[in-house]
């Protein structure tokens, strides 16, 4: 018989459609930026997992204008929630995972070996109220959840901003939103 069996026709489409995922998630990332400076911009790259569904691999960059760097972040499998980027008084930026706890870095020079005793524990007297954060530095927000620290904006998932199936582009499925178009939202407490 010169034919394939229909079993074996199947066997290989099905082979097929997994060496293509796998090829897709190999070649395929996505990214959102946030503009921190004239010059400077931190972006989140995120590359899909095997899977059809939200899992990926992370990857935080940040470019002073003059140069690059980046960090590996643990891989979401499902857990992440989106990422605040705020600024501290100090002047560094931190960014604040949730559950993963948060990193911080600086541009002056750039680096994330940051020195800075920064919390990324929730005030004892924890208000959700975002209007009592009046304070600003450098016209961002101070955080209603966190000591010193003020809200630039959040790393999120496209399926978790509210939008339906229908308006968000399965091109764009990480965004970054400024404190201007979303107030901040509190993250889960770290593990």
């Amino acid at each position: 018989m010169l034919g394939f069996s229909i079993k074996k026709k199947f066997s290989l489409l099905m082979l097929l459609i997994l060496t293509l995922t796998l090829l897709h998630s190999y070649f395929v990332s996505y990214k959102a930026t946030a503009q921190l400076t004239q010059q400077a911009n931190a972006t989140l790259l995120v590359q899909p997992m095997f899977g059809f569904h939200s899992d990926w691999q992370r990857t935080f960059i940040v470019n002073d204008g003059q140069s690059t760097k980046s960090i590996q972040l643990f891989e979401d499998t499902g857990w992440w929630s989106g990422s605040n980027l705020y600024l501290h008084t100090s002047g560094t930026y931190v960014v604040h995972e949730g559950q993963n706890g948060c990193f911080g870095f600086a541009l002056n020079p750039l680096t994330y070996d940051i020195r800075d005793s920064i919390s990324c524990e929730k005030r004892p007297e924890l208000t959700a109220d975002a209007s009592k954060a009046v304070s600003r530095l450098d016209g961002y927000p101070a955080s209603p959840y966190y000591e010193g620290l003020f809200y630039i904006g959040r790393f999120v998932e496209t399926n978790r901003v509210g939008a339906s199936q229908e308006d968000q582009p399965r091109s764009k499925p990480v965004i970054f939103q400024t404190f201007i178009e979303h107030s901040e939202t509190e993250l889960p407490d770290i593990l």
